[in-house]
């Protein structure tokens, strides 16, 4: 690497967010010296205010203007003034009066005092300002969510924006007398809206296309055009449900049987876009391939009687479907909303194969559980049913058309995927209180009267002027009064930051750990991808000249005068092979009837391409056929097998002209490769195991349902995008391939601009990609360039 520059912009890029995680850590060492252990606000601090407090100041009680409910509330401070300082107990009038001894001052005012150690972690709570877990509200909530589906009328247009998304949210931009957010350029909506939908980057080339496109509705168009990639879809939304879902393919419970995958089910159900009351039903009363959800995990060894798999169950699907925080509530009666210990374990009976005692704080009660959902309103399960019945009948209440939490839930976590914050936040605090609940309840009832359609929804959201507006940069996390003022910016998820890098510098890996059908039908509007997918079928079949034996090598030099845009391989072999492109391995097979469709478009270079194939014949017929079409500045270009490729029967055998044995089509193989499907598309993040770079990027284990993913920049995320061995090796890689598709250095770094952030360089970024290339358009100079615009803020941002 050239560390003359290079190297200086990776420790400047390093310095700076090291210098901010090291700030943090350093606050966070010093609040925890100055306080001797970081608080645990859940089972230290909660515990004090519900047995002192909560009885005068939460829900509707509010002595002396104080409310303990939200955290929000307690720093709205009293009539008194101010009640916490976060950060500064010793100034904070709620550590006085708790010491207080003055009959009129001290609290509480009557019953047991608190006790110094009691004392002491309230102490520690505020110098560590404030800790609150999200969705916690001490007392009775003063907003109460409403169980059934309620309608909404939708106020008077503005601005002529008709959009009903529209004209509920500039109902309060208006009231506020709020400044409405700028509509976002067609470059940023681009961006945007392909990253959302799809997961990935547009090129170059829809970049320009869509930007000089002067049809009025061509951002519609475009939203139905991603929406219609059913693989790319698929693609991409499986990462959000793997979270959900708690499925992955390596992991806990893996490899001993106590856990299944439901991926080829998942993966399916998204790339035919099932509606979403069906996909659930097929989770909570399952078929074998769906049955994974529900069965949790069987962990080794004694657990505590809270992650046993049919606690698990009620847990899982309340956080999931309704959000709904069920786990304080399996060790005990919730501290923080409704839940009883008897409704969790009743929930988890229905799961259960035998009678379920109840357990509290992970000890034996001696109270059975009865099989009974949670909101009896919407009908019951017959406790008496058999567990499979149980479950149907709960798969039923659960998609209830008068479940409003159901369809509530779901539009809210899409919301935040799409705009940055739930309308309720957090989104598994579903009894908060929306910042606009007109629009989340106007946004459920119209799911399900578009039936339950995920894209279809998607599709409504993007269609909105809110969403297509200038993104909102926080500076800070938004707390409860926060109001709308245009799509918030946020980070690439790990996988469409890996997805990213791949894209831009075609290093995809070749195998996917996914086992998915990633096929799909080529439409009649072809772009180069399809052209090449669709390119009918010209090869021969060929064998080497000599006599029939049990293995042949094939072999063939091509020569390119640019990188491909696009290549898509055919091949079978009767009956098994081998094929490497320029000695990497890209395709293999064992059975001559299932051929291989690859994309093998990050394996061709400019210039000399080799082409190498080991076949293998098990006995009576032999051959091999294949063929790749490619799409590069020439246009369109075959390799199809056929006399002029080299054959020989053995390694220590001389190289011969291949011998033809029969054109495609022809006894007695006939027409086994097909054109018009095509290969499945260059492999994806969401479809490999983990690795260190994307769990340092905040992918999960997905042993618990994750629902959100940490949004801010850690040491190792730092240390792993700057200097780790992985991401290093894809940039060496791309810097490789690259430097040999013909274009000049200026040309090339304008097109990775374009690609990575949809713009060119401005003047200042010019003058850099000047000092890197210094006249070279070597493979490590470009490399060099991958560095500096992958370690660009912008680059891992969706704004």
């Amino acid at each position: 690497m050239n560390l003359s520059f290079i190297g200086r912009i990776f420790v400047f890029h390093f310095a700076i967010a090291a210098c901010l995680a090291c700030s943090q850590s350093m606050a966070d060492q010093q609040k925890t010296l100055a306080g001797k252990s970081k608080v645990d606000f859940a089972h230290e601090i909660l515990p004090i205010l519900t047995k002192h407090c909560i009885e005068c100041h939460a829900g509707a009680n509010r002595s002396g203007g104080l409310s303990l409910g939200t955290r929000a509330a307690l720093l709205s401070g009293a009539e008194s003034g101010e009640v916490v300082v976060p950060g500064d107990a010793e100034a904070s009038r709620l550590i006085h009066v708790v010491e207080s001894t003055e009959e009129y001052e001290q609290m509480p005012p009557e019953g047991p005092r608190l006790k110094p150690e009691e004392i002491a972690a309230l102490r520690r709570w505020i110098d560590q300002d404030l800790p609150w877990d999200a969705g916690v509200t001490l007392g009775e909530a003063e907003w109460t969510p409403p169980l059934q589906p309620r309608m909404v009328e939708l106020p008077s247009a503005w601005r002529g924006r008709e959009h009903p998304v529209d004209r509920l949210l500039d109902a309060g931009i208006v009231s506020r007398e709020q400044t409405p957010p700028s509509p976002a350029s067609d470059a940023a909506f681009l961006r945007r809206v392909t990253l959302d939908a799809i997961g990935l980057l547009p090129t170059p080339e829809e970049l320009a296309e869509f930007t000089v496109d002067p049809s009025e509705n061509k951002r519609e168009q475009k939203i139905d055009e991603l929406l219609a990639r059913d693989v790319a879809y698929a693609d991409h939304w499986l990462t959000m449900w793997n979270d959900l879902l708690r499925n992955d393919y390596t992991g806990t419970g893996y490899i001993t049987g106590g856990r299944k995958q439901i991926t080829p089910w998942l993966y399916a159900s998204l790339k035919n876009n099932k509606p979403y009351d069906e996909f659930v039903r097929e989770l909570i009363a399952p078929t074998a391939e769906s049955s994974g959800f529900i069965d949790g995990i069987q962990w080794r060894g004694d657990v505590n009687a809270s992650q046993t798999r049919e606690i698990q169950f009620a847990q899982n699907i309340s956080q999931v479907f309704l959000g709904i925080n069920m786990k304080c509530a399996s060790c005990h009666d919730s501290f923080i909303d409704r839940w009883t210990l008897s409704e969790a374990y009743n929930l988890a009976a229905i799961y259960a194969d035998s009678p379920l005692e109840l357990n509290r704080c992970d000890k034996p009660t001696g109270q059975m559980a009865t099989p009974r959902w949670i909101f009896p309103e919407l009908g019951d399960v017959d406790p008496e049913a058999s567990k499979q019945e149980r479950l149907q009948q709960l798969a039923g209440l659960m998609t209830h058309p008068d479940n409003g939490r159901f369809t509530r839930t779901i539009v809210n976590r899409i919301w935040e995927r799409l705009m940055g914050r739930g309308i309720v936040h957090p989104v598994d605090a579903m009894n908060s209180q929306p910042w606009n609940e007109d629009l989340l309840d106007y946004l459920a009832v119209r799911f399900a009267k578009d039936g339950y359609d995920l894209r279809k929804f998607i599709r409504f959201v993007m269609t909105s002027q809110a969403y297509q507006s200038e993104s909102v940069v926080q500076l800070h996390e938004p707390d409860e009064s926060y109001v709308y003022a245009g799509p918030i910016a946020r980070r690439m998820t790990a996988e469409q930051l890996i997805d990213a890098v791949w894209q831009v510098t075609h290093t995809q890996p070749v195998e996917s750990e996914a086992d998915v059908d990633r096929s799909r039908e080529v439409p009649a509007q072809v772009s180069q991808q399809e052209t090449v997918d669709s390119t009918p079928v010209v090869a021969s079949w060929i064998w080497h000249g000599g006599e029939t034996g049990k293995q042949t090598f094939l072999r063939k030099t091509v020569t390119l005068d640019s990188a491909p845009f696009a290549a898509r391989l055919i091949a079978t072999c009767d009956n098994a092979f081998k094929l490497r492109i320029n000695g990497v391995e890209v395709a293999s097979s064992r059975n001559w009837k299932q051929p291989q469709y690859v994309d093998v478009t990050s394996h061709l270079v400019k210039g000399d391409n080799l082409i190498e194939v080991d076949a293998e014949m098990f006995g009576g017929s032999a051959g091999f056929v294949g063929q790749i079409a490619l799409q590069n500045e020439a246009g369109l270009q075959v390799i199809a097998s056929d006399e002029s490729w080299d054959a020989r029967p053995s390694a220590d055998s001389g190289w011969a002209s291949a011998a033809v044995l029969k054109p495609h089509g022809a006894a007695p193989w006939g027409t086994v490769l097909k054109s018009g499907v095509s290969s499945a598309p260059p492999v994806r993040a969401a479809l490999v195991k983990n690795d260190f770079l994307m769990r340092s990027l905040g992918r999960p284990h997905r042993d618990q349902v994750v629902t959100s993913r940490p949004s801010g920049l850690t040491t190792l995320q730092a240390i792993d995008l700057s200097n780790g061995e992985i991401l290093a090796e894809y940039l060496e890689r791309g810097g490789k391939r690259l430097a040999s598709n013909g274009l000049s250095g200026e040309r090339l770094a304008e097109r990775l601009f374009l690609y990575a952030l949809s713009r060119k360089p401005v003047e200042a970024e010019w003058q850099v990609v000047k000092d890197v290339l210094a006249g070279r358009n070597d493979a490590q100079a470009v490399e060099d360039l991958l560095w500096i615009i992958f370690m660009h803020p912008e680059f891992q941002m969706i704004r």
